[in-house]
């Protein structure tokens, strides 16, 4: 792959304000935080997660729009179904696609998701810009509430309602949007996060620059998952990340998620497949 000169394009990425929902999760016990897992996955893994924003920048300065992968020196990587799934912890058979925001979707299916009497549901769906939503703060009450209460069902749905709203899907600040609700319905929220990741990204890419709101941890997590755990470059303590990423190469990577790969525009593969990354 020839190396060429690189436009360097200003990209952000939201850093929301996190504290309060995990200070609210630190009160949990142990054994309540296994058995949120069960139910819906990795999600306090997201919420926990400390991002290095500067990764993520330089990271996106390697998206190749035409393939719709990250393209390095003598390699191509392009995050997958698999790979987002595996993080995520969510199985997806046999749960619904998300397929659009339902502004009329039955007050008595959200109230019931979330262990809700419906007149309070109700009272407390609010407008904020052109979609209904709840508040972040709405939730986190009623889940400290929940919480002190041993309510467990319904505190649990709480909380993974406020991480889909904004952790997952950070569309707005302090609310939780009826795009983010009904991801939530479904149960399946990995080909969304997938989806969201090279829309955001390859939208961002055609301005050269602006907000990136897919969510981040769980990127920052899937370019982890590839970094090197070993060798020269990482025993160099004054070597950060961004500047390993510019000198990457695929003797380097690491293949810890060994999944099925294949480049989200269907073009065929010009090179070895090695888990999900393309050595050309």
């Amino acid at each position: 792959m020839e190396s060429s000169k690189r436009n360097i394009y200003s990209f952000k990425f939201k850093d929301p304000n996190l504290k309060s929902l995990r200070d609210l999760v630190s009160q949990m016990h142990p054994v309540y935080i296994i058995n949120f897992g069960k139910n819906y996955g990795n999600l306090l893994s997201f919420l926990n997660q400390r991002v290095d924003y500067t990764t993520l920048i330089t990271l996106t300065q390697f998206y190749d729009l035409p393939l719709r992968c990250f393209t390095f020196q003598d390699f191509q990587l392009a995050p997958t179904l698999e790979e987002f799934k595996h993080l995520v912890r969510i199985p997806m058979k046999n749960k619904p696609l998300f397929e659009g925001i339902d502004e009329s979707f039955p007050i008595e299916v959200i109230a019931s998701a979330l262990h809700m009497d419906e007149k309070e549901a109700e009272a407390n769906l609010e407008t904020k810009g052109n979609t209904k939503g709840f508040s972040l703060s709405f939730l986190l009450e009623r889940a400290h509430t929940l919480l002190k209460a041993e309510s467990w069902d319904a505190c649990y749905s709480a909380i993974a309602l406020a991480i889909y709203g904004v952790v997952l899907f950070p569309n707005m600040d302090g609310f939780v949007d009826m795009a983010s609700i009904c991801v939530f319905l479904t149960g399946n929220p990995v080909p969304t996060l997938l989806a969201d990741v090279y829309y955001y990204i390859s939208h961002r890419y055609t301005k050269k620059k602006g907000l990136i709101a897919c969510c981040d941890p769980l990127l920052y997590q899937w370019i982890l998952e590839h970094l090197p755990k070993t060798g020269a470059s990482v025993e160099k303590a004054d070597v950060s990340w961004p500047q390993r990423l510019v000198s990457l190469q695929s003797e380097d990577l690491s293949c810890s998620i060994t999944q099925t790969t294949w480049l989200p525009n269907g073009r065929p593969s010009r090179g070895k497949v090695f888990g999900s990354f393309l050595v050309t």
